[in-house]
This record gives C-alpha cells, sequence and structure tokens, in this order.
C-alpha cells in the first residue's frame, strides 16, 4: 500500500490569510514583509525535482544542486550553504506529492528567494507536467504568486516551473536564487495505490482493500470538517476511452467504501475520473506507471 498522509490539521487553516504574522494558524517562515504564514506548515513545500537545465554562467557545488528547492528554506550563510542557482535563462521543474497548489483567496505559490530582493523569475504551473499556464513572475520585493486567472473551479496542480528571466545576469551566483517553493494555497492528498484496491481492469474493490480503506477514513475522520475531492487515474496503457471510465468507476467505488465508514452524505465530495491525463511519473518505465495507478483524495480542512 501506499499511502500518504499530511499532518491533521484545524478547520480555521483553509481560511487563513497568506501573510498573516500574527495568530498564524500554520507556521510563518521569513520575517517583516517577507514573512508568510502557510497553512500546511512543513508539507507546504514542493517534494521532487522532475527537472533542471542550468542557464549560461552556472554555480558549481552546493549552489547548484537542485534539490535545495525541496522542503522548508534552510539556506543559513555560515552553517547550512546551498541553494539552485538557477543561471542566465535557466529552468527546474518541481512537484508536489503530499500536497496540491489550488487557488484561495490571496496569494497561491510562494518563492523562497536568497538575497534582499527577488530576481525576476518566471513562474508556470502544470497538471500533469506537460501543459503548462503561465502564472506571472516574481521580482523586486514580490515572491509570491496568484494562480486566480488561469485556475478554474475544482483545479489542482502538482507540477511547477521556475525559469530565470532577469536582463541582467552576472555575479558569482547568475539568475535566482531559489531556496524553496511552497504552496500557500494548497490540498492535503491521500493517494491509494490502485494494485492494493482492485484488479488489473476492474473497478470492484478488493477484499483486501479493507485495511487500506479503513485506514484512509480515520485519517479523513480525524481532519475534523472538510471539502473532499476523489480522483481516479490510470497509466497509458489501454484506450483513452477505457481509462477514462476505469478511472471513474474507481473513485466511484472507493468514495462508495469511504462515505460508508464515515456516514457522509453524498454531497461531501467531488467524484471525477481523469483517466491517463494526470500522471504522476513516466508512462515509459513499470514504476512509473504504477505510480500513475492511483486514486487520490484531495481534502481542504475546514471548507464544506
Amino acid at each position: 500500500m501506499r499511502l500518504i498522509a499530511l499532518p491533521l490539521l484545524a478547520a480555521a487553516l483553509a481560511a487563513a490569510p497568506a501573510f498573516a504574522t500574527d495568530d498564524c494558524p500554520g507556521k510563518l517562515y521569513g520575517k517583516g514583509k517577507r514573512a508568510i504564514c502557510l497553512p500546511l506548515g512543513a508539507a507546504s513545500f514542493a517534494d521532487a525535482v522532475v527537472s533542471s537545465a542550468p542557464g549560461e554562467r552556472p554555480s558549481s557545488g552546493v549552489f547548484a544542486e537542485p534539490g535545495y528547492t525541496l522542503g522548508e528554506p534552510d539556506y543559513v550563510a555560515t552553517s547550512k550553504p546551498g541553494f539552485l542557482s538557477l543561471g542566465c535563462d535557466g529552468e527546474v521543474v518541481l512537484r508536489f506529492d503530499d500536497n496540491v497548489l489550488v487557488d484561495v483567496d490571496g496569494p497561491d505559490l510562494y518563492v523562497f528567494e536568497v538575497g534582499p530582493m527577488v530576481e525576476t523569475t518566471r513562474l508556470s504551473i502544470s497538471r500533469d507536467g506537460r501543459e503548462w499556464l503561465d502564472v506571472g513572475q516574481i521580482e523586486g520585493a514580490r515572491s509570491d504568486v496568484d494562480i486566480a486567472g488561469v485556475a478554474e473551479p475544482g483545479d489542482s496542480f502538482a507540477f511547477v516551473r521556475l525559469a530565470n528571466a532577469s536582463k541582467q545576469c552576472g555575479g558569482r551566483h547568475s539568475g535566482a536564487d531559489i531556496d524553496a517553493v511552497a504552496a500557500v494555497g494548497a490540498a492535503m492528498r491521500l493517494s491509494l495505490d490502485s494494485a492494493v484496491l482492485f484488479d488489473v481492469g476492474r473497478a470492484t474493490l478488493r477484499p483486501e482493500a479493507a485495511a487500506a480503506l479503513d485506514e484512509l477514513a480515520a485519517k479523513v475522520k480525524a481532519l475534523g470538517p472538510a471539502r473532499l475531492a476523489i480522483e481516479g487515474h490510470t497509466d497509458a496503457t489501454g484506450g483513452d476511452g477505457d481509462n477514462q471510465a476505469l478511472s471513474e468507476a474507481r473513485a466511484a467505488a472507493v468514495w462508495e467504501a469511504l462515505r460508508a465508514r464515515l456516514a457522509l452524505p453524498a454531497n461531501a465530495a467531488t467524484v471525477v475520473g481523469h483517466g491517463e491525463r494526470k500522471p504522476m511519473a513516466t508512462n515509459d518505465t513499470e514504476e512509473g506507471r504504477a505510480l500513475n495507478r492511483r486514486v487520490d483524495i484531495l481534502a481542504r480542512p475546514g471548507a464544506r
């Protein structure tokens, strides 16, 4: 079983203002005008590097490792050196695994950049890592972006791309210097491996799935009031129509099992199938296809 669970949150988190410094219901990062409250705390940050392409005048050593963009911001010049310098025209693509980026009131995406000024960086987001939506740029003293202009109702995004866009590119570390990337607008993701739940090509829950569903129900119950979305996904084998129908049927089966365990009303969740359209990994390997065959439960604590 592959079950990813985020820290449990109070109901007020979903409505928390992004830049509140008093009574932050999550965790406060940064200081002064660049302080930001992240409702999901440490679970807000990017989890994996998908790709990295350094531009001209790249840095080296601990200033050229894409992995330094993951997790909480931790750069300290004297004790924890290390960040990703994009270089001139360089870019990096990151993925959120245990949460997804969603549109909320105010800023939705926040970039922690090293130094007193934010170098011009172009941001794009993607549902599947293939088709990208441009959401604007950060520069000067601004480190946040609102995705309201491109996100549709119910949208969630697992990928973010940062590309250096500064017209001036020089110095020891050329381009934007990225320490961390956080989803301010975020929903928690609980992911169930379809191999645990279903036989190949079927949408009837296996008896062996009961333990995984019991564990899932306990985690959802512990969240308190939350708006749920049940999303079915497949790999890219088989026809598009068959995959779409299978993902819808599997999402519906998981929702019926979950609401029976929690005595939830039918309208407590939206249930959708995405077929093969939102992969988490490549479909060119068996390992990647296994990751793509899943049912995701997205939870917005505090929302109904």
